[in-house]
C-alpha cells in the first residue's frame, strides 16, 4: 500500500523550468546523489527497476486544483440533430455556448471542490459545467502566472561585459506574491525511513533551485508550512472506479490500459550537474501529459502505478533514465448518457 502526502511550494523568482513530474523527480534523485551517495542511488532506482516504485510523484500544480480531464467531445451528430430541433433563438444561443466553451477548454485546471463533485460521474458535460461554475476563480488563477520573453546578451566571461550583438531571448515565467503550487506524492508505507529522506531531498532541492538557470537565481522557492504532510483525503475518492486521471506525465508500458483520452507531449530532457558534460540532451520522448483519462476494462480495479522507468535516454551515458510513472487518481466515468 502507498500513502499520499502534499507538498506546497511558493515560487520567490521567474522559473524557467515547468513543474514536470519527471523533472521534480530528476531534481530529488540528484538530491539523493548528493546527499546519500551514488550507491545510495543506484539502490533507490533498483526497485523501480524490480517493479515495486517505493515513490510516485505529480506534477506541481497551482494550490487547490487539479488539472482538467482530457475527455472526449459530444458526438457531432448528436449536436447537429438538438440544433434542427431548436428555434432559431435557441440556435443563436448554441454558438454563444461553444464559443463560452472553447475559451473555457483553455484552462488547465480544476479546483478541487468541482473535481470533488464531477470524479464519480465523469463526463465531458460535467466538466464543462464545473468550468463554467468556476470561470471566475480560473480567470484570477491565470492573473498569478504570466510568461514573458526576456531579452539578455551575452557576457564576455574574460572581461565581465556584455558581448557585442550577442542577445538572446528567453521564455520565464513569472508568479504573483499568492501563488503557490501543491505536489503530490505517494509512498510505500512499508519504507519507514523513505518520509524523512525524501523531506531532506526537498530541502536540498529548495537550496539549490529547480530548473534552468538555477545557478542564475531563477527557479527559488520556498517550501510552506510543515512541509511533507499526509493529504490522502484531501484527493477526489469515488466508490466503484472504472478508471482514473494521472496527475503525472505517463509512458504507458505492456499491461497497462489503451482506452484512454490524451494530450502528449514530447520531452526533450537534458542532464544536470556532474553529468551535464561533455553532452547534456536526452533522447526525445513522447509522454502523455497529466489529465489524460484510462477506462480500465470490466472487472479491473485501479492500481497503485502504471508506466514505467525510461531506460538508454542517452546517445553515449548508460543508465540514464526517464521517469514515466503515472499517478493514478481514480475516478467513475460516465459510460453513456443514460448512466446515473
Amino acid at each position: 500500500m502507498m500513502k499520499v502526502y502534499k507538498l506546497t511550494i511558493r515560487p520567490l523568482t521567474s522559473f524557467r523550468t515547468p513543474l514536470q513530474s519527471d523533472t521534480i523527480f530528476g531534481h530529488l534523485l540528484w538530491a539523493l546523489c548528493y546527499t546519500e551517495g551514488e550507491d545510495a542511488l543506484i539502490a533507490f532506482l533498483g526497485r523501480y527497476r524490480d517493479g515495486e516504485p517505493p515513490l510516485l510523484i505529480s506534477a506541481g500544480f497551482p494550490s487547490g486544483t487539479l488539472p482538467v480531464p482530457v475527455l472526449l467531445p459530444r458526438p457531432q451528430g448528436k449536436k447537429d440533430k438538438e440544433a434542427k430541433a431548436k428555434p432559431q433563438s435557441c440556435i443563436a444561443n448554441q454558438v454563444v455556448e461553444d464559443m463560452l466553451r472553447k475559451a473555457r477548454e483553455e484552462e488547465r485546471y480544476l479546483p478541487l471542490e468541482q473535481w470533488q463533485k464531477i470524479a464519480d460521474h465523469l463526463s465531458m458535460d460535467a466538466s464543462d459545467k464545473a468550468r463554467r461554475e468556476t470561470r471566475q476563480r480560473l480567470r484570477q488563477s491565470r492573473e498569478e502566472e504570466r510568461e514573458y520573453p526576456v531579452t539578455r546578451t551575452a557576457v564576455d566571461r574574460i572581461t565581465g561585459s556584455a558581448r557585442e550583438g550577442r542577445l538572446f531571448v528567453s521564455d520565464e515565467t513569472f508568479y504573483g506574491p499568492n501563488r503557490t503550487f501543491d505536489v503530490w506524492h505517494k509512498l510505500d508505507e512499508r519504507d519507514e525511513g523513505l518520509l524523512a529522506r525524501l523531506t531532506e531531498w526537498w530541502r536540498w532541492v529548495e537550496r539549490n533551485g529547480f530548473g534552468r538557470r538555477k545557478s542564475a537565481g531563477h527557479g527559488v522557492f520556498r517550501i510552506e508550512g510543515e512541509g511533507l504532510v499526509e493529504a490522502g483525503e484531501k484527493l477526489p475518492r469515488v466508490d466503484n472506479p472504472n478508471g482514473f486521471v494521472t496527475l503525472s506525465a505517463w509512458v504507458p508500458r505492456q499491461g497497462d490500459p489503451t482506452d484512454v483520452t490524451y494530450r502528449t507531449l514530447v520531452k526533450r530532457g537534458k542532464l544536470a550537474e556532474a553529468l551535464a558534460l561533455p553532452g547534456p540532451w536526452k533522447k526525445p520522448l513522447l509522454m502523455i501529459e497529466p489529465g489524460a483519462v484510462a477506462r480500465l476494462r470490466d472487472g479491473e480495479t485501479v492500481r497503485e502505478w502504471y508506466g514505467r522507468l525510461v531506460e538508454q535516454m542517452h546517445w553515449t551515458q548508460e543508465n540514464i533514465v526517464q521517469y514515466g510513472y503515472a499517478f493514478p487518481l481514480p475516478v467513475r466515468i460516465k459510460l453513456s448518457e443514460e448512466e446515473a
